[in-house]
């Protein structure tokens, strides 16, 4: 049995558009998860390639927020109190990612990752002839109303500061845009190199297929620990007790990284930051715009054939929680307020993972506790978004082509009591 350059733990968006990229450039690359490829997480996003997101979710003042997130259940970002203990330590990190200097400096790092998130795709994308499935007519958020729109242009501005291409439309241009919106809804800000794929799942999958059409190999196995060596990674074990040795060991793993971070030695702060939607494939709604709903905080995905999926909101739970579907059918209200009545046949609701960490920009990178392990994780809401850029990264590092950015390494949390080199204040609960 030949030994890959690569074994890929974690078949999702991420991991699979990294394991297409390094085995385009000619590594030997394994791919391995428990579950059949895109079946997790990646199946249920809200498509988009949301270019515009260059804030991170910790803004300042937002810490004020969590008697409000604790107290609703049903709010647009929520925390439920009986996981509030373990949630604790994110949390603080999440606060004192918050500050002004802080925010400014995530700022930066989130718009260089995501401007050049539709140069790193488009290649990967014909290359799996997948182009049919990229949708590239832009985004609309959308106000209830002209004052709000007015009240959150300087949001705007200050993103269009980092790069992100914008334009507020009047009511007229809007219903040129998207003549589904209902008259209270015309107000919007127009997001033009914002894209989305009109169904994740088939997305990811073609993408996948594409890596086994290049040769790339496949193992449907769960993975349990690292192969060490001294202080090296040398390759997995698996559940069935079998070992698979490599060159590097790259983890995907999305919410579960954490395990193989401990095994490694040190602490990743990731949590779940849990997402629902609503799928409603005869809506009978053919939109012309990907549309995001701002005081509602979630998303309309046109997807084929005139159904459409309703994303959005945030729910900090433990990953192994009960779903709470209360909060996915809440969107169907907020929809057909923003759209009109909505066939409902054959609706389908689904809570995700998504990996967070405090500081919303991912992790990727080498392992500096021991050699030969890296990692791609922590992406949050912007999984799908930056696939191709996170992929683009490991593997000009793989090839020695470039360096990928210290700041986006795990070793930022080799120390559990620090952040960016500065020591984090310790929250302690007492009984």
């Amino acid at each position: 049995m030949s030994v890959p350059d690569v074994i890929v733990v974690g078949a999702g968006v991420v991991g699979i558009t990294t394991a297409l990229k390094l085995r385009a450039a000619g590594l030997a690359v394994l791919l391995v998860d428990k579950a059949e490829p895109a079946a997790g997480t990646s199946s249920g996003n809200a498509g988009a390639f949301a270019v515009s997101e260059v804030v991170p979710l910790a803004e300042p003042g937002i810490w004020r927020k969590l008697p409000s997130w604790l107290a609703d259940p049903l709010g647009p970002l929520a925390v439920r109190w009986r996981y509030l203990p373990s949630l604790a330590p994110w949390l603080l990190r999440f606060a004192w990612a918050s500050r002004q200097g802080q925010v400014q400096q995530l700022t930066r790092q989130l718009s260089a990752l995501l401007g050049s998130v539709n140069e790193d795709f488009a290649p990967l994308i014909a290359r799996s002839g997948l182009d049919g499935m990229w949708r590239r007519h832009g985004a609309l958020a959308v106000y209830a109303s002209e004052a709000a729109l007015t009240a959150d242009l300087p949001r705007w501005q200050h993103r269009g500061e980092h790069g992100v291409k914008w334009q507020a439309l009047d009511d007229e241009a809007t219903r040129q845009a998207e003549p589904a919106l209902l008259a209270p809804w015309r107000n919007a800000v127009s997001i033009p190199e914002w894209s989305h794929v009109d169904d994740p799942y088939l997305f990811t999958l073609g993408l996948f297929e594409q890596f086994i059409r290049e040769g790339g190999q496949y193992l449907q196995q769960e993975v349990t620990g690292l192969l060490k060596e001294q202080q090296a990674v040398r390759g997995v074990t698996l559940a069935n007790g079998e070992q698979r040795r490599a060159g590097k060991v790259l983890i995907t793993a999305g919410v579960w990284s954490d395990h193989f971070a401990r095994q490694a030695g040190f602490s990743l702060p990731l949590e779940s930051e849990r997402g629902y939607h609503l799928t409603l494939p005869e809506a009978g709604m053919p939109l012309q715009r990907y549309l995001l709903n701002v005081p509602g905080s979630f998303v309309v995905l046109p997807m084929a054939n005139g159904g459409i999926r309703l994303a959005g909101t945030v729910e900090l739970a433990h990953r192994d929680a009960t779903p709470d579907y209360r909060r996915a059918h809440l969107l169907l209200d907020k929809a057909q307020d923003m759209l009109g009545p909505l066939d409902t046949t054959n609706m389908t609701a689904w809570m995700g993972n998504r990996p967070s960490v405090p500081e919303t920009v991912p992790v990727i990178g080498p392992s500096t506790c021991v050699d030969g392990l890296y990692f791609a994780c922590g992406h949050g809401h912007l999984g799908l978004t930056l696939a191709a850029t996170t992929a683009r990264l490991l593997h000009d590092h793989f090839l020695g082509l470039a360096d990928i950015p210290r700041h986006l390494w795990p070793d930022r949390y080799d120390s559990p009591n620090t952040q960016d080199g500065q020591r984090v204040p310790q929250l302690e609960i007492r009984s």
